[in-house]
């Protein structure tokens, strides 16, 4: 009994590998069979040709473009501002009799010009009591040289040209007149420095920030009532990159304009460099360069913002290219004779967004000006016509 079972279970197990088998073969046979057929699609399959049965060519637009000396010209921004503010500092103390009318914010005055005025009338009377003081050294001082000239008589009659003492010739007493005589002197010309001061003038014509005095008004000296700028000091603050700030250092004389529009007005100026750099921000790679106007700058004040056209250093054998002939690669391409393309990798010395300017490209040129996308060198092009000609 148990011999017919095994029987019927070797035969069972032999029947599945021959079914397996005969599945491999067909599954191989498929295989082969597809792969077949790819290798012969593909072996038949004609080039590609162009509707007419020539060879595909590229169709490109391209311009001559010829080197040439160039001045590198590139704007920039920035902001007026004053180099400094001067406090309005009361040099002495009183009540004040009168303000000038320009002396609040905004306001513009003259040097030596007076913006306000404290009540002189003490100052002026002490003028006057130290002008007496003065002329009462003065008094003391001639009464000792002529005592010390009595004395010294009197000593010769009775000691001859013996040399007389210091104290019978006064010595002391003049000198001690002498310096109470010079003592009053600087006292009187103190006091008149602060009789001037009750006038308060600047040195510059300028434009006041701020004023906090007003008629009336109990000011004291030391103390801060405002504040106000030296329009010569005006400057344009602006930050340029380090390829800018090498253009325009090795520039010789750079022709700097500058454009504001302030109060629906357009002023320009020309422009000088006043301060250069004094370190490059290792971040941005940008610094600040101070610009001086030439010029009336009486209309303007810190904050308004300036346009900055800077002409540059003059390059040699530059090509100046439209931007559309930048590559995506960064490359430059152009037409060989033979009308396939070359491609170069030139200097780009300046962009502007518009026009590039080049170095490297050697002689004339046909430059492609479009854009192509995976174009090789040795690659067939042709002109696109103009739509004029059909």
């Amino acid at each position: 009994m148990n011999t017919d079972n095994d029987q019927h279970v070797e035969r069972k197990i032999s029947h599945e590998k021959i079914k397996g088998f005969f599945q491999l073969i067909a599954v191989s046979t498929f295989i082969l069979g597809a792969f077949a057929v790819s290798w012969a699609l593909k072996a038949n399959k004609p080039p590609l040709q162009s509707s007419n049965g020539a060879e595909r060519v590229i169709f490109v637009e391209a311009e001559e473009i010829s080197p040439a000396p160039y001045h590198i010209a590139f704007e920039a921004s920035g902001s007026i501002e004053s180099r400094a503010t001067v406090n309005i500092v009361p040099q002495v103390t009183g009540r004040v009799i009168y303000v000038n009318e320009d002396f609040y914010a905004g306001g513009s005055f003259k040097a030596g010009e007076t913006l306000y005025e404290v009540d002189p009338r003490d100052f002026e009377l002490e003028v006057e009591r130290l002008d007496a003081e003065l002329a009462r050294g003065r008094t003391t001082l001639n009464l000792e040289q002529a005592e010390s000239g009595a004395a010294l008589s009197e000593w010769r009659l009775l000691n001859g040209s013996k040399k007389a003492p210091d104290l019978v010739a006064r010595l002391p007493q003049m000198e001690e007149a002498k310096a109470n005589l010079k003592a009053a002197q600087a006292q009187l010309e103190n006091a008149k420095l602060a009789l001037e001061r009750t006038k308060f003038t600047l040195p510059f014509d300028g434009r006041v920030i701020a004023s906090a005095i007003t008629k009336g008004q109990y000011i004291s000296q030391g103390q801060s009532y405002g504040s106000a700028f030296d329009l010569d000091s005006l400057e344009v603050h602006s930050s340029l990159s380090d390829q800018q700030l090498d253009w325009l250092f090795n520039a010789d004389n750079p022709e700097i304009t500058v454009n504001i529009n302030h109060l629906g007005k357009d002023l320009t100026y020309q422009g000088y460099i006043k301060r250069s750099a004094a370190l490059l921000d290792s971040t941005t790679r940008f610094a600040q360069v101070n610009f001086g106007l030439k010029g009336d700058v009486s209309a303007l004040i810190p904050g308004i913002f300036a346009d900055i056209m800077i002409k540059g250093a003059e390059q040699q054998e530059v090509s100046l290219i439209p931007a559309s002939a930048l590559q995506k690669d960064g490359k430059i391409l152009a037409l060989t004779p033979e009308m396939t393309l070359k491609s170069y990798t030139p200097e780009i010395i300046h962009n502007n967004g518009s026009t590039i300017a080049v170095r490297g490209l050697g002689g004339t040129l046909n430059i492609v000006t479009s854009k192509l996308s995976g174009a090789i060198d040795g690659a067939k092009v042709r002109l696109t016509q103009p739509e004029n000609q059909g």
